[in-house]
């Protein structure tokens, strides 16, 4: 069982223990309920099932498993406001002196930089490049610990870092800028565009030398050496990378039409928006 698996149960343990002891329940807080079960069961999946299992030895289904755990996941557990519903959890003293400690007699307080849009954009982005570089994606792959322990845990925290500033979830109002929310889409789906592009099209041949050898292994050769491997390691590379931009469409188009809709809320319309912001352009230019 990997580290995420268990968090994946503890979740559904802890979910449904709040849903039970919460004494009126809306429609709307049983609809956040499926949607952070689901989650979690996703996670599980994607983490500590036989379909993980088999994502070792096939790279298609590996990148799967990390869209998942980056990318649908953390959307379903912030839309789900499940840490939000764990407040059902202790009694009402308990309660009470947790919300005087929030307001009252906290004294770590993060950096105001930290709490930026800018470093969680910079954040996702370094985790998903950086582990599909060569050496790093190798080495995870034949020491299975650095997948569990490092690699997906990062995938989930840089995840939930990001969209936390781009989903609002009931009782809870997202303040970040609608200018910074669609920086954040756009440029995360400009670099899955470019990595799915190195991935297919910038290169003939197999990045991963251990999904190479583990094709030799299997016995995909059929002549001498690793030609016949090495070929289907690299159609996999393709179909990976093809995987990789797809599946960005399934999270960015519902964001982008959810920042369309606040905008238009906020000016009236689209048009409207676009003519307030013409508007500001000309007025620093003149």
């Amino acid at each position: 069982m990997t580290p995420l698996g268990v968090l994946a149960i503890v979740g559904v343990t802890l979910s449904l223990a709040s849903w039970l002891r919460h004494r009126w329940v809306s429609r709307r807080g049983t609809l956040q309920l499926l949607l952070a079960i689901s989650s979690w069961v996703a996670l599980w999946v994607a983490s500590a099932s036989a379909f993980a299992t088999k994502g070792m030895t096939n790279l298609p289904l590996h990148m799967v498993s990390h869209v998942v755990v980056m990318f649908l996941v953390p959307m379903g557990l912030i839309g789900s406001a499940w840490l939000r519903s764990l407040w059902w959890l202790p009694d009402v003293v308990m309660r009470r002196r947790l919300l005087r400690w929030w307001y009252l007699g906290r004294e770590f307080v993060l950096p105001r930089w930290l709490n930026h849009p800018l470093v969680a954009l910079v954040l996702l982005n370094v985790v998903m490049v950086l582990s599909h570089t060569p050496r790093v994606f190798d080495y995870s792959m034949s020491h299975r610990w650095v997948m569990d322990w490092a690699l997906e845990p990062a995938y989930l925290l840089s995840g939930l870092f990001f969209f936390h500033f781009l989903i609002s979830a009931a009782p809870r109002s997202n303040r970040c800028r609608v200018r910074w929310q669609f920086v954040m889409v756009v440029a995360t789906m400009f670099e899955m565009l470019i990595l799915a592009m190195a991935m297919s099209i910038f290169t003939s041949t197999s990045w991963y030398s251990v999904m190479n050898a583990m094709g030799n292994t299997a016995g995909m050769s059929s002549m001498p050496g690793m030609g016949a491997s090495i070929a289907r390691t690299f159609h996999q590379q393709q179909l990976a990378a093809a995987i990789l931009w797809i599946c960005g469409d399934f999270w960015a188009v519902p964001v982008l039409v959810g920042l369309v809709r606040r905008v238009s809320v906020r000016d009236g319309s689209l048009l409207a928006a676009l003519e307030r912001q013409s508007r500001g352009v000309t007025g620093l230019s003149s």
